[in-house]
């Protein structure tokens, strides 16, 4: 399993609870947020990751979404994918290894 977007001090890039971590974007600088949530804007990742609308699980405290995680939905990658672009909606995603996308 890979690393989880956590639920309280989220950020794009650090150590835990990062968005960053969980995707595993190569870029130390220059992050966005919509690169992270889409793959655009110039990020690269890992082949273990991946922007944020190809987690196969989100959710958590805090999420936009619910409260426990879950496998992703069609409609929560829509909005993964649409500004504006929240942390809030990123909250319990991760890469599953093995797993595809719960769509």
């Amino acid at each position: 399993m890979g690393v989880t977007v956590g639920s309280t001090n989220v950020g794009l890039f650090s150590t835990g609870s990062a968005v960053g971590e969980a995707t595993v974007v190569q870029e130390t600088s220059n992050i966005s947020l919509k690169g992270l949530s889409t793959g655009g804007e110039g990020m690269t990742f890992a082949a273990d990751g991946g922007p944020a609308d190809t987690f196969e699980k989100i959710g958590g405290t805090n999420s936009a979404f619910q409260s426990t995680q879950q496998d992703i939905t069609a409609s929560q990658v829509s909005a993964i994918e649409a500004a504006p672009f929240a942390m809030s909606e990123l909250i319990g995603g991760e890469h599953v290894a093995g797993g595809g996308p719960g769509r």
